[in-house]
């Protein structure tokens, strides 16, 4: 088309719209339609101006308080979602929609599904006590705190989960004191955790990343995060939690009060399916362990309530930490040693510093006003090494060969496997103990956790008990209330590592034994009492399990326990341990078997020897007497002799007489009194024997008594139980 051909059709085009415009004019509702034609541009002139302005706003806003504009952000008023549809398949898209869902649990052994469907800037209720909060208005002002540095390792966590993580931190701390939140992040290989995370994370100032470029496992991660780390203060999170109201500031608190104290919050629990939070699962716990180095979760005893002078806002001194949440201060972390770096991956490293603050001088607290949710998976995951052991038991090796000192070999009672595991060099770290002039396992167990059974202080024995068919006393499985039986004997310990305590009780993993005289059958396992009862038990020298509710032995069906009426010769009741405390054992015997009418080796052998000594003494007095009487007929006939040959013997002869029968009165006479004595002494004893049976009779009653209440109880707390298992279930 030419270009005067061009030129003529838009002139064309223009008279035809001035054509229009003309006839537009010309028609007498005009005007009106200008003015709605006037009104909606003004309408989008303003919008305009407005969406301009707010950039701006927003603009200025985030450079100038970027903490302020985030939070405003991520207010929870209005809920903010992770997009997943760029790794993740839709569930329109999906044809099996359960199937998927148990896909995505098992990809990170919580419920995935609800997780991307959930805000990530979700609000929980404060679970603090009112005491709580009248003493955080007592802690230092926000202004006041020391920086901290947050420090979050992660391998392959879903993405959801760790940005609710800092958004939790983000919405319920005082920023101003954060220096950091550092992620490591160990070498994920999740796609989403590549150039996604990068621009998530990319929001958040604050937040820095650091990429291993191995993997390095929790332990030397949390190493190197902390050496990046730029403020005074370490706290150390999961990156699958969400930090309640009030949780910064008692930490940030007490470490400043006392740098040498490590802090760790209240653990609440988020459930793995529903993803709610369970804040009082743990407010009545401590820290605790076992003899095979495994953290415990054990409720805390009256001694320490009482320190605490039973005030819920007052600070618990913990044995031992869980390790995955705590604060402490960067310089004191570093003074102690950090981190074992000879520890692998995960796993051992809790208790190894739990160990090392304590005996180094330093103090373990759990903070009862700071809560910090925490996903709990629906199984755990176990890290290989190369030579086929794992993580756990090389650095359990580690921490027992340094710390424990003579107790070592408790632990290797109880996990008989680790004794063969290598551990690797540890010089330094027992070169470090001796520069930080640290205290004796033993102190660490007298002053700290006196709770804790010893075996040269409460186990009568221990080990594997080893019963009829050699098969060894075995729970089963854990958790309470299933029946224990017995299993072949694999030598590991675990389920079969069993500590007869000098209370009479029967324990593995803080469960007792526990039986019930009128069901045989019904042996199971429960938590510890300590008050006797279907709990009590009494091992003979003979190794026979004498029950103390029923008076009945334990016996075995090849299968699982059984009470049956007691027979010492019989081999069906015969258990045997792997070992004996022989003082223990002793001391056990002094305070319990006038209670079970038993009688040891050695006193059964006193009470012989007493026996053939007064055998011997009878003898020799009948032969003293036998000898005493032969002389005296010797002398009756030598007497009679003379007196025949001389009648003046006669009148000698009747006062010999005299004078014998004056004898043979006064040895009867004497012969009475000590009948007398003797019947006496007789009626005395069976007054004492009566005595003894009343009290018997009396504490057999009582016995019977306390048997019904602690039945009754038992029933009480059964349903309680199964009432709040029907809670749970239904929630």
């Amino acid at each position: 088309m030419k270009a005067s051909e061009i030129r003529l059709k838009v002139l064309t085009f223009k008279h035809y719209l001035h054509r229009l415009l003309l006839e537009f004019l010309a028609r007498p509702d005009a005007g009106q339609y200008l003015r709605v034609l006037g009104l909606l541009l003004g309408i989008v002139l303003c919008f305009v101006v407005w969406c301009l302005g707010s950039l701006v706003w927003g603009f200025i806003s985030y450079h100038s308080n970027p903490v302020s504009y985030l939070r405003a952000f991520y207010d929870p008023l209005l809920p903010r979602y992770v997009d997943t549809r760029d790794f993740r398949t839709h569930e329109s898209e999906v044809l099996d929609l359960e199937s998927y869902r148990e896909e995505l649990f098992q990809l990170n052994e919580f419920n995935t599904f609800l997780s991307d469907k959930l805000p990530i800037n979700r609000k929980h209720k404060d679970p603090r006590t009112e005491s709580c909060r009248i003493a955080a208005k007592k802690l230092r002002h926000d202004s006041e705190l020391a920086s901290s540095s947050i420090v979050i390792v992660m391998y392959n966590e879903e993405l959801s989960v760790l940005l609710r993580t800092i958004i939790s931190i983000l919405l319920n701390s005082p920023m101003e004191s954060i220096k950091e939140i550092i992620i490591v992040d160990d070498r994920s290989d999740r796609d989403e955790l590549g150039s996604r995370l990068d621009k998530e994370l990319g929001q958040f100032p604050f937040v820095k990343l650091i990429r291993n470029t191995k993997r390095e496992g929790l332990i030397r991660s949390r190493i190197i995060g902390s050496r990046a780390a730029e403020g005074k203060i370490l706290i150390f999170l999961d990156s699958h939690v969400e930090v309640l109201d009030g949780w910064y500031k008692p930490i940030v608190d007490r470490i400043m009060e006392d740098p040498k104290t490590v802090v760790c919050p209240v653990i609440a629990a988020i459930d793995h399916t529903s993803l709610d939070l369970i804040s009082d699962k743990y407010t009545t716990l401590w820290g605790a362990w076992d003899w095979d180095m495994v953290y415990k979760w054990r409720p805390i005893p009256p001694r320490e309530m009482q320190r605490r002078g039973f005030d819920d806002s007052q600070p618990i001194r913990t044995p031992a930490m869980a390790g995955g949440l705590f604060g402490i201060d960067k310089d004191y972390f570093f003074e102690i040693g950090a981190y074992d770096p000879g520890m692998k991956i995960w796993g051992g490293e809790n208790l190894e510093m739990s160990f090392r603050v304590w005996m180094c001088g330093g103090a373990l607290e759990i903070n009862t006003c700071s809560y910090v949710g925490h996903i709990f998976r629906r199984g755990g995951i176990i890290q290989k090494t190369v030579t086929g052991e794992t993580a756990l038991q090389q650095n359990t090796k580690r921490a027992v060969e340094v710390w424990l000192d003579e107790y070592k070999e408790a632990h290797y009672l109880a996990a008989p496997s680790n004794k063969a595991v290598e551990g690797g060099d540890f010089v330094s770290r027992v070169l470090l103990r001796q520069r930080l002039k640290c205290r004796s396992f033993s102190w660490y167990l007298r002053e700290v956790f006196p709770d804790q059974p010893r075996p040269d202080r409460d186990f009568v024995a221990y080990g594997e008990a080893k019963g009829p068919g050699d098969l060894c006393l075995d729970t089963l499985g854990p958790g309470v209330g299933h029946q224990v039986g017995v299993w072949s004997c694999h030598g590991k310990g675990n389920n079969q590592f069993w500590k007869f305590l000098l209370s009479g009780e029967l324990e593995n993993d803080g469960k007792c034994l526990d039986g019930d005289g009128e069901k045989p059958r019904n042996i199971v396992m429960y938590e510890c009492h300590g008050l006797n009862g279907n709990q009590q038990w009494f091992l003979t020298e003979g190794g026979v399990l004498l029950h103390g509710g029923s008076g009945k032995c334990l016996s075995h069906d090849g299968r699982h326990l059984i009470l049956l009426p007691c027979d010492f010769n019989d081999d069906r009741f015969l258990w045997s341990f792997t070992g004996t405390t022989e003082s223990v054992q002793k001391k056990f015997y002094e305070l319990h078997s006038k209670q079970f009418g038993y009688r040891t080796n050695a006193e059964k052998e006193a009470l012989k020897e007493a026996a053939r000594q007064k055998k011997d003494d009878d003898a020799k007095r009948r032969a003293n007497e036998s000898k005493a009487e032969e002389k005296r007929q010797q002398e009756e006939q030598q007497r009679q002799q003379e007196e025949t040959n001389n009648e003046a013997g006669i009148a000698k002869r009747r006062e010999e007489e005299e004078r014998r029968r004056l004898e043979e009165e006064t040895a009867q006479k004497s012969q009475e009194e000590q009948e007398l004595i003797e019947w006496r002494a007789e009626k005395k004893r069976r007054e004492d024997d009566k005595k003894r049976k009343e009290e018997k009779r009396s504490i057999d009653e009582g016995n019977e008594q306390r048997e019904k209440e602690e039945k009754r109880r038992a029933d009480e707390k059964r349903k309680k139980y199964r009432l709040r298992l029907c809670v749970d279930t239904t929630a």
